[in-house]
């Protein structure tokens, strides 16, 4: 059966999605999740979500998924012991070091992969189902095509989004927000650059200004029984910033729609979102998944303004407004506002209305203009008990004993019991209307009361306050038990590294043109990664192709298929690695060498190599890039095609400008690569870096050949000859990255 999946950014959040047929909720506490602006739940409030999750056989998964720098490893190991003591069912990890910790010392806690690791193809599945973990989260840019074939010959259960917000770029490929902002996205703290306008241009001259990366809104209610059909595990819903009435509505209606493929939803228009689409995952054409002219929440459409009525404004409605509800005008400049009166065409005050009324507007608004409904206050947050589990609790006791609740839940007994014991009655012994209404007071679990069977031997006496007493015991017993507290951690101290030899420092180069491979291979430069030359598998779109060579892969697909085979594999900064146990793992799982992370200041370098050379005595086997235009984003979104652009951008060069720089764009095998306008150059930090890692590279992407023999020779001069005292950094037009600022 297909799981349903809600996110819960509070303890409110999470009742509205277990109670409106999730599943399954992730979540987070406030530490090392992926929305670090997310209100997100305390480890006191996860006890009690984990234990209402638990009685009805629903599950919680935790999101560890941001990567980890060295100085947070066992503070992040620590913290994961603790949810695996607590009962947590999963946990969706992103960082190479703690997906492994999870698999090899969480018996059972499973660990799914985040889609920050960029699971893309079958050979991705292939990797992390040979290491043990129990699902893979895909890459929002996977189709129903593609997720069909993977079903086909993998057992590895899969987790898709369905519904929310969609980043434009790969995710864990953005390196936007930290490179402007500081604010890394890989560490939960993105600053959504993508959601500002840009200007568009092609060979200098502008095309168009608008929200060029601001993606539509996911929704996939209409295709749910085409995912069950197929069998994928899990549906999606992202939000874990969004409010209970967001989680109310679009879990309800995509319960409803699973549990019955001829209902058809009513309410997804009623909450937050952006326009919508089928996303990649139905084909949606490559240059309309963004809306240009919006960047917010769209809101569902009521009405259209009409004439005025003297101070007010008459308004034709096709749905309900009431006070209170925040509404969008469009027009040249939308406008918003909270109703704060309503008036019926009589000039009678109302509290809603579906028909034509009146709103005091305070801008003159054009008459036909369309009116959003952008925060619907009429939804109702009351819990009924519709996914409530009913019990029947038996009550026993006679005189001089106390009394005895007894129930069961999921097949498994549990009582509860008072301190006083019974009396004799002198008056009005209990009787089975006094039991019933205190024992339904079931309000703090996710259990309600069905039937009461009254065993009490005799006509007996006891306090109100004692029944409840043994209801609340009852209670907690059940509370505690489902909580589901584990205690065979498996505790492992001992690490066996791999043993490389040293090397004189090397100079490595990537290359995306003929004429960048040839200005290497003329300055003898060995090591090459070239995807012409079947030394490089791509993160995107990989030619898999068998070689006995060295091979760069951007992928943990590259790893699955080239290991065993290639005479050398490294692994590209897209695996975000940013820790020792990350290399290790690495190292141990089919890599040579690491390629580290793009975000790491020098300092936290050092510390990673530090701290490799004390757990394991010996120098990390690293490649630190050096040079190149860094590549901000990587989309499967074409901004050109909305513009008949297809086919041009060989011939043509396009750049996006924001209010601070122009990033110069290209595709390849129709994937769009956003660049940074600065190159990253760290020539003048080499007699630092080369005491840190004896292998450097050269990132080639947009130069051309006599800029990419430009910078080879002064690489060149600057390894022969390291201390000459000559300063090759450019401030115009290089950028030191993160080499001396740490991202948040």
């Amino acid at each position: 059966m297909t799981e349903l999946l809600a996110p819960a950014g509070d303890l409110e959040c999470f009742k509205q999605a277990i109670y409106n047929g999730a599943d399954a909720v992730y979540l987070a506490t406030e530490r090392f999740g992926a929305r670090a602006y997310a209100k997100n739940l305390t480890l006191d409030e996860l006890k009690i979500a984990l234990s209402l999750a638990h009685q009805i056989g629903k599950k919680i998964y935790v999101t560890v998924n941001t990567e980890l720098k060295e100085n947070e490893l066992e503070d992040c190991k620590k913290y994961v012991k603790t949810l695996y003591e607590l009962g947590v069912d999963a946990v969706i990890v992103a960082d190479y070091s703690m997906i492994n910790f999870i698999i090899e010392q969480c018996p059972n806690m499973e660990a799914h992969i985040s889609t920050q690791v960029g699971i893309k193809d079958l050979n991705d599945v292939y990797f992390f189902d040979s290491i043990g973990a129990k699902r893979c989260v895909l890459a929002r840019e996977v189709s129903f095509d593609e997720i069909k074939k993977i079903k086909e010959v993998s057992k590895m259960p899969l987790e898709i989004f369905a519904h929310g917000a969609l980043c434009v770029s790969y995710s864990g490929g953005c390196l936007f927000s930290s490179m402007l902002t500081l604010r890394s996205g890989n560490r939960g703290r993105c600053a959504q650059n993508c959601r500002r306008d840009y200007k568009l241009y092609k060979d200098g001259k502008l095309i168009e200004e608008g929200y060029h990366l601001s993606m539509r809104d996911l929704n996939t209610s209409y295709y749910l029984k085409d995912l069950q059909n197929i069998d994928v595990n899990s549906l999606k819903i992202e939000g874990r910033m969004k409010d209970p009435e967001y989680v109310k509505i679009v879990v309800g209606e995509y319960r409803k729609k699973m549990d019955d493929p001829n209902y058809e939803p009513k309410s997804l228009d009623t909450i937050f979102h952006r326009n919508y689409t089928k996303g990649f995952l139905f084909n949606e054409d490559r240059g309309s998944i963004v809306d240009i002219h919006k960047k917010n929440n769209e809101g569902a459409f009521i009405g259209t303004i009409g004439d005025k009525q003297g101070n007010l404004t008459r308004v034709n409605l096709t749905r309900d407004l009431q006070l209170n509800d925040r509404i969008r005008i469009e027009g040249e400049e939308d406008y918003f506002f909270t109703v704060d009166q309503i008036f019926d065409l009589k000039n009678n005050e109302v509290t809603k209305t579906n028909k034509p009324c009146l709103l005091n507007i305070y801008r003159q608004m054009e008459p036909g203009a369309k009116i959003y409904k952008m925060i619907d206050t009429s939804i109702d947050l009351t819990i009924t008990n519709l996914f409530k589990a009913p019990i029947t609790i038996v009550a026993s006791g006679s005189v001089g004993t106390p009394l005895t609740l007894q129930t069961s839940v999921q097949g498994i007994k549990f009582e509860g019991k008072s301190e006083a014991l019974f009396e004799p009655s002198q008056s009005r012994p209990i009787d089975l209307q006094t039991l019933t209404k205190q024992l339904k007071k079931l309000s703090d679990t996710s259990l309600y009361l069905d039937k009461v069977i009254n065993n009490l031997n005799g006509d007996l006496f006891m306090t109100i306050s004692s029944i409840n007493e043994a209801r609340r015991n009852l209670v907690d017993n059940i509370t505690s038990y489902f909580q589901g507290r584990r205690n065979d951690f498996i505790n492992k101290s001992e690490f066996n590294a791999p043993s490389y030899d040293d090397h004189e420092l090397m100079l490595t180069a990537y290359c995306t043109t003929r004429e960048q491979y040839i200005e290497c291979q003329k300055a003898g430069i060995k090591k090459i990664y070239f995807e012409d030359e079947n030394t490089y598998t791509a993160y995107v779109k990989p030619h898999y192709n068998k070689t006995e060579n060295y091979m760069l892969v951007g992928s943990y697909g590259g790893i699955q298929f080239h290991k065993g085979q290639a005479s050398e594999i490294i692994s590209d900064y897209s695996f975000n690695v940013c820790n020792s146990d990350s290399i290790y793992y690495l190292h141990k799982h089919g890599v040579d060498v690491v390629t580290l992370s793009l975000e790491m200041s020098q300092n936290e370098i050092k510390n990673v190599v530090d701290s490799y050379r004390q757990k394991f005595n010996q120098n990390p086997n690293i490649e630190i890039t050096v040079y190149g235009h860094q590549n901000l984003m990587t989309l499967k979104y074409c901004p050109l095609r909305r513009y008949g652009e297809c086919g041009k951008c060989q011939d043509h060069t396009y750049e996006l400008e924001d209010s601070y720089s122009k990033f110069p764009t290209s595709r390849k095998d129709c994937i769009t690569h956003i660049y940074n306008d600065k190159a990253l150059n760290l020539i003048d930090d080499l007699n630092e870096i080369r005491q840190l890692t004896n292998r450097i590279r050269l990132q080639f992407t947009i130069e051309d050949q006599a800029e990419t023999r430009k910078v080879i020779e002064e690489y060149m001069e600057k390894i022969n000859n390291p201390y000459n005292s000559k300063s090759y950094f450019n401030k115009k037009m290089d950028t030191r990255g993160y080499y001396k600022r740490e991202v948040l």
